[in-house]
Order: C-alpha cells, then sequence, then structure tokens
C-alpha cells in the first residue's frame, strides 16, 4: 500500500510538473512572476482589472490541478493522499490572496463534495484551507519578488503537511485508524510533497533566467547604440539631419517598430512608424505620458490630420523617456515596440539608459563647444566624461553579485556612487590627496570585481602626504590607464598595478606601477609633444595638460616604460594651493 501511494504521490507531482512547464509559456503568468504592471495613467484601471482576472484564471487552473489530484489519489483506509497540498500553496504563492482563496475555495469545496463521509474529510478540508491562508500571505508578503529558495519551499511545505498530519491525528476518530492513515501517508505526503514544491518552483526558474539573459543583453545592446549615436549628439537641437542619422542607428541596432526624438511639440527626427502623426495639444501628453513615470502607455487612437482618429499601433507600446537638459528643457526619445514581449523592463531599461546617456553627452557637448572662451570649460569635459563601457560592465558586475553576495554588490554599489559623484564635481577646485585616493580606490574597488582575480590593485600612502592639495581628478587616468593599458594587457598571470604616494621636502611624489607589457615609445613622445598618435589616451593626455598648465613643464608626466611595465610619475609642488585659487579664478 505505501508504494502505491507514494507511485499516486509522484504521478501528481509529474503532472504538476508538466503543468508547471505548460504555465512557463503564459504570458500571464510570466508578468505575475516578473511582476509586470504596465500601463499608464489613462489605461491603469484597464491594467487592474486585467491583472484581477489573470489572477483569478491562476487560481482556477490551480483549483482544477486540485481536483484532478483528488480524482487520481488512491484511497487509504478514509483517506485520500495526494499532492493537493501543491496546489494550493502555488496558487498563492505565484498569485497572491486572491489566487490563492480561489484555489481554496475549489479545492477544500471539491474534497468535500467528493468523499463527505470518509473519516478524514473535516481535517483534509480544514487543512486546504490553512495551507490556502498560509500561501496567500507568504504570496501577499512577497508581491514585489516573488522567487523562493529551495530551502524557503521545502520548509514551508514540509511544516504545512506536518500541519495537515496533526490535524488526521486530531479530527479524525476512530484514532486507532488515524494512527493507521497517518503511519502509511507521512512519508509521501510530507517529504515527496515537500520535494515536488521544490522541483515544480525550478520549473518557473527558466523564466527568471531567460528575462536576465534578456536585459543582459539589451544592456549591451544600448551601450553600443550610444557608442554610435554619441558623435551625432553635440548638434541634434538644431540640425535635424544630425537627429535623423541617430533614429537611423537606433532602428539599425534595436529593430524596433519606431523611434523618434521630440521637442516641445515637435518631432526633431522620426521613422516612418511616426510619419503620420501630427503633435497637438490633445495628443502630445498622452504620447508622452511615460516620460515622467517611466511605465509603459497603449496608444491605441492618434488624431490625424486627414480623417481625425485612426487606430494605429493597436498591437504596439509606446516607450518614452526624458533626456534632461540643463536649465529644465526636455527633450523625449520615443521607441515603439512591439506588444507580444512578455515583459517590458529590458525594453524600458534600453530606452531610458539610452536617453540618459544623451542628455549626458549633449551637457558634455555644450560644455566642449565653449573651450574657445573658458579653457577650463575643456578641462572638465574631458573630466567629467563618463565612459559608457565603464558604466555598464560595471552594473553587469554589480548586477551578477546581487544574488550570490548582496552585500558585496552593496559595497560596489557605493563605490559606483561615489564613482560618479566625483566625476561629475565641479573640477575647478583642488581637493586633498586624500579625497583623490578615496575617489580612487571607488575606481579601483569596481575593476577589481570585475576582473577578479586577474588584477591586483595596491596603494600605499604616506599619512604626511594625505594633507597634499592636487588638482581634482589627477589620478584617476592614471590609474585606469595601468589597469586596462598596463596591467590587463599581460598574457600570463595576474596583472599589479601599485600606487606610490611619497611626501617629500618640497613636493608630493605619485608613482603609478604597473606590470603590463610597457607603452607604446610613440605615445611617450606624444605626450611630451611630439607628433601626436591616434590611440593615445585623452585622459593622459589631460592630465599631463592639466599639469603643464598648473605648474610649468618641469612638472609634465615622468615616465618610465619597459616590457616589464610602467611607472608613471607626477610631482605636485606645494605651491597647489595657490593654484587651487588660480584655477577658480579662470573657471
Amino acid at each position: 500500500m505505501l508504494l502505491d501511494v507514494i507511485y499516486s504521490i509522484c504521478f501528481n507531482i509529474c503532472l504538476l510538473v508538466v503543468l508547471a512547464f505548460m504555465m512557463t509559456k503564459m504570458d500571464f503568468v510570466q508578468r505575475l512572476l516578473l511582476n509586470e504592471e504596465g500601463g499608464s495613467e489613462e489605461g491603469r484601471g484597464e491594467s487592474v482589472w486585467q491583472r484581477l482576472w489573470e489572477k483569478v484564471l491562476l487560481g482556477v487552473i490551480f483549483g482544477v490541478f486540485c481536483i484532478i489530484s483528488d480524482y487520481i489519489g488512491i484511497q487509504v483506509t478514509g483517506a485520500l493522499p495526494n499532492a493537493r497540498v501543491i496546489g494550493v500553496l502555488s496558487a498563492g504563492f505565484l498569485g497572491g490572496p486572491v489566487s490563492g482563496f480561489i484555489t481554496t475555495v475549489i479545492a477544500a469545496a471539491h474534497r468535500y463534495l467528493i468523499f463527505p463521509e470518509r473519516i478524514s474529510t473535516v481535517a483534509c478540508v480544514l487543512s486546504a484551507i490553512i495551507h490556502g491562508i498560509i500561501g496567500s500571505f507568504i504570496g501577499w508578503k512577497k508581491k514585489e519578488n516573488r522567487q523562493y529558495s529551495n530551502t524557503f519551499l521545502l520548509g514551508v511545505t514540509f511544516i504545512s503537511e506536518m500541519i495537515h498530519i496533526v490535524l488526521i491525528l486530531l479530527l479524525t476518530r476512530p484514532f486507532d485508524a488515524a494512527v493507521e492513515i497517518v503511519k502509511i501517508v507521512i512519508v509521501p505526503m510530507v517529504i515527496i510533497n515537500s520535494v515536488g514544491m521544490v522541483i515544480f518552483f525550478n520549473v518557473f526558474k527558466s523564466i527568471f533566467n531567460t528575462e536576465d539573459l534578456k536585459v543582459a543583453s539589451k544592456v549591451s545592446l544600448a551601450m553600443r547604440t550610444a557608442e554610435r549615436c554619441t558623435p551625432y549628439l553635440g548638434s541634434v537641437e538644431n540640425d535635424r539631419k544630425t537627429a535623423g542619422k541617430i533614429i537611423d542607428i537606433i532602428m539599425e541596432e534595436y529593430h524596433c517598430q519606431g523611434a523618434a526624438l521630440i521637442d516641445d511639440m515637435k518631432f526633431l527626427s522620426r521613422s516612418g512608424a511616426f510619419s503620420s502623426i501630427v503633435l497637438t495639444e490633445n495628443n502630445y501628453p498622452r504620447l508622452l505620458s511615460a516620460t515622467k513615470t517611466f511605465k509603459t502607455t497603449r496608444i491605441s487612437r492618434v488624431p490625424l490630420p486627414e480623417d481625425g482618429f485612426y487606430p494605429l499601433y493597436k498591437e504596439d507600446v509606446i516607450i518614452s523617456a526624458p533626456i534632461l537638459l540643463d536649465e529644465g528643457k526636455v527633450l523625449a526619445l520615443v521607441m515603439l515596440v512591439k506588444k507580444n514581449a512578455y515583459s517590458y523592463r529590458a525594453d524600458i531599461e534600453f530606452v531610458t539608459g539610452l536617453a540618459n546617456h544623451f542628455a549626458m553627452q549633449i551637457k558634455l557637448s555644450e560644455m566642449e563647444k565653449q573651450k574657445e572662451e573658458l579653457r577650463k570649460a575643456e578641462l572638465r569635459t574631458l573630466q567629467s566624461q563618463i565612459n559608457p563601457h565603464f558604466l555598464f560592465n560595471s552594473l553587469n558586475t554589480i548586477s551578477y553579485f546581487c544574488r550570490e553576495k548582496p552585500e558585496k554588490a552593496r559595497e560596489l554599489l557605493l563605490a559606483l556612487s561615489s564613482y560618479f559623484r566625483s566625476m561629475l564635481e565641479d573640477t575647478d577646485y583642488m581637493v586633498t590627496l586624500d579625497t583623490e585616493l578615496e575617489h580612487v580606490k571607488a575606481y579601483t574597488m569596481l575593476e577589481e570585481a570585475r576582473f577578479e582575480k586577474r588584477l591586483s590593485i595596491e596603494i600605499n600612502a604616506d599619512p604626511e602626504a594625505l594633507r597634499s592639495c592636487v588638482p581634482n581628478l589627477i589620478l584617476q587616468p592614471i590609474v585606469e590607464n595601468a589597469v586596462h593599458h598596463g596591467a590587463m594587457q599581460r598574457e600570463k598571470g595576474v596583472g599589479k598595478v601599485i600606487v606610490n604616494v611619497k611626501r617629500e621636502e618640497r613636493s608630493t611624489r605619485i608613482d603609478v606601477i604597473d606590470n603590463g607589457p610597457g607603452m607604446d615609445y610613440r605615445i611617450v613622445q606624444s605626450l611630451y609633444g611630439g607628433e601626436k598618435v591616434e590611440h593615445t589616451g585623452i585622459g593622459m593626455m589631460n592630465v599631463q595638460q592639466r599639469l603643464i598648465s598648473l605648474y610649468g613643464k618641469s612638472y609634465g608626466l615622468q615616465i618610465v616604460t619597459s616590457e616589464e611595465g610602467t611607472d608613471v610619475r607626477m610631482n605636485i609642488p606645494d605651491s597647489a594651493a595657490g593654484s587651487a585659487q588660480q584655477e577658480k579664478t579662470i573657471g
């Protein structure tokens, strides 16, 4: 009899796994798992009712499974052991109280109606209700993230089935029959059902893995698209031809349905999908309703000049994101994507990330245009230019640690925040070497996390040297160059970068040493004023120009390089305090 019960419950679980696999292909299940709310303010009421209906449907699906589980279960001296607990708990886990309530009602009612006179009926009905309450409560508490660990699933199912066993002992009479039932069903129901719950939910992990890969792909695509668009962003507001090139690049890279750049109720550029749209005070707010909320909005009807309204793009989704410029000016990047995707999170991340990059690059271009009037504006532009490679690589690195090492991810996020805060601060002012090294440490923490055991960075500084003043962001480009063009160019072994700071009699000496293959002799000569080389780093050249402009040619970079590595040295004289005031006045 015990083997028959085990076989029956295993068959129940196999049926449930097949059901889970089928459910992973259903759009509404995927949206529930990924917490995709969607919808603009205008369509939010429809979205709420749609999600309510989806949760009701989910509850019915699991309720049907509970019914099937009752029918294929084997009767054991008045009891009906099966995998009902998995269906009831799963409904609450995945759909929250609504789905959990519906499945509980169906499971409890059917169990009572199918065998109302069996001695274990009351215990089974009551346990189904308790399981529904447990699953619904957990689903409600975890509504922001419906990913459950195997240990958690195993523990909750084990406890739930133990409650069922206790109820059988308490409510089933005669007591001898209750004991006999428990002897037969305790192992299959408690152990096998707990393992079955873990197997069932692991099927759903494919949804999260697929979504993670999709988002990573979109990040890489956004990086490549941003790089291609960057050269055209400087004149995008005034040159429609340039704006058209940007739209062409987006369409070529992303293969979306349509794309457009909008500035105050007029199209700077647009693809063919938007060619018939005329922006008016009526449709413009609807078209850009996602601009401030970063939510998706469905446009089913738009005004056209010929015949008023026309049902356009009914099966597509508009996603828009703001390009925030100076003095409160806002452009909008609008994209039309297919509605058939189950999740728009990756599309939203792409559009908003691209818009943020556009905003940053347009601002930098405006600063760069002033370089003939203000020499310091050019320096600020070069120093505040954030490399999209580093940004996206850092985000990818942090996302890798989010699940496995959340505390490490938190440290890296703080480091990234510190890094960008320093990058965007006013570079006219001098800072203490201690502050400059904090910025370098934030950068090196991110790079060491990215390259892991392939990179080792060491910073040694005399305590008395930390009070010395240096130009803001003067050291980070040198360290970055040592990492990417030095240490990480080694073919074998660990790449090493060492920063040594030593206080001398009237100056502070800073050495950045790497064990890379050495610097190209032509690049070194280019930094010293020789013929320019194509691959001379902007960061290195910028540092050289700043040092020379502040302290004179004798205080430029000193570079010693060989096949064993490179040592880049700078000497900051004690007159740095006076130069700080000079930089502030010029800027």
